[in-house]
């Protein structure tokens, strides 16, 4: 008799679209190709790995038996994605290596193997240090604080994300060595010391798709991994080796003056400028002449692109240049109607903020940029 279990199309198709990311890298052994399912009477796991990343995730399935093969990943990914909502049968010989995958009017077949050369996943041991926290609040932690990873492949630590997690707060960090990015969400972690742990940028730009709107995520680690674990899905990445700047020695203390900009107007008027820019060519030059800013782009030899905008807080006259990337993915990213800008004089590194944010505190720092002759 067949052995078959039923599983809902739409819960299925949302976790392999999670694992088909340790899917996408070029592998030598072909088993890390595949998708382990393991039926046991009423759940499925599902697990996939590329030796970096690992998941699994357990759904719920109408069936009961024991069953453990592994199929190709892909085209099971691809398969389920297109199939029509509602439930899928899952159905496989006692002998043979098929399976099928059926639908309403739809069948599919899959080769399968044995679920015994599927490597084993890296597994959190007892005893390890552990922090708990709401998996939407770090969910918007890691997307705030992850925008100025470096994308230079050379510098392992500065195209990963530091989390430095203390007794009282937990921090995302990044740095490309131009701008810094800050999030602290103040929470008590229980933990006695502190951790600092780099995430290699692959594995966190897959959490804002993997972490749930409710719930809490349990992270752990060891020396070679960074473990979490939310309900039906577990998560671990292979950390990244190497020391990370010390970031704390270049934020800005004493900073009395500020201006304040609508974040859309902004944006917008800096994407109509920027249409001049180019690879070599990329600085945006703002004249805060009260109320007014104006915004100025100048290219060699194409000519000028400027715009208006208007802004409130400091009155007097002010020249500052940014990199109009650094300033445009500041503000695409960030939340709210205003943009603050807090700063102590012309010259030196000031902070970009959002006064909308809460339930933790961002602080993106740029440091001017100085151009030999004025406009």
């Amino acid at each position: 008799m067949n052995f078959q279990v039923q599983v809902s199309k739409e819960r299925l198709d949302k976790t392999l679209g999670i694992l088909k990311h340790a899917l996408e890298r070029r592998v030598t052994l072909p088993i890390l190709q595949h998708v382990l399912l393991e039926v046991q009477d009423h759940e499925m796991t599902l697990k996939a790995t590329d030796m970096e990343l690992a998941f699994e995730a357990v759904l719920p399935v109408e069936g009961r038996g024991n069953r453990t093969v592994a199929i190709p990943g892909k085209k099971f990914v691809e398969t389920v994605r297109v199939y029509p909502e509602g439930l899928l049968t899952l159905e496989w010989p006692d002998t043979g290596n098929r399976i099928w995958l059926r639908a309403k009017g739809f069948n599919s077949e899959h080769n399968i193997q044995p679920g015994e050369g599927f490597p084993e996943l890296p597994k959190p041991e007892a005893g390890l240090p552990s922090v708990v926290v709401p998996s939407a609040l770090f969910r918007k932690a890691i997307n705030l604080g992850s925008i100025s990873v470096s994308k230079d492949a050379t510098k392992p630590a500065l195209s990963g994300v530091l989390l430095h997690m203390g007794r009282s707060f937990i921090r995302v960090v990044s740095t490309d060595g131009f701008r810094l990015a800050v999030v602290e969400v103040p929470m008590e972690t229980g933990l006695e010391a502190d951790a600092r742990i780099i995430v290699p940028r692959r594995a966190l730009d897959l959490l804002p798709s993997s972490l749930g709107d409710d719930g809490q995520l349990t992270l752990s680690w060891d020396e070679r991994s960074l473990f979490m674990d939310q309900p039906g899905l577990k998560f671990s990445t292979r950390r990244v080796t190497g020391n990370y700047p010390a970031y704390e020695k270049v934020l800005p203390s004493e900073l009395p003056r500020k201006v304040i900009v609508d974040r859309e107007d902004f944006l917008k008027t800096l994407r109509v400028v920027g249409l001049k820019k180019d690879d070599y060519n990329k600085n945006v030059r703002l004249f805060f002449e009260f109320p007014n800013l104006r915004v100025f782009f100048q290219h060699p030899d194409e000519g000028v692109n400027q715009g208006t905008i208007s802004f409130t807080g400091e009155e007097n006259p002010l020249e500052l240049a940014f990199n109009i990337d650094y300033l445009t993915e500041l503000l695409e990213r960030i939340p709210g109607e205003e943009v603050v800008y807090q700063f102590k004089d012309d010259v030196g590194q000031g902070i970009f903020m959002s006064p909308s944010i809460e339930d933790m505190s961002f602080r993106y720092i740029l440091m001017p940029v100085k151009f030999a002759n004025p406009s």
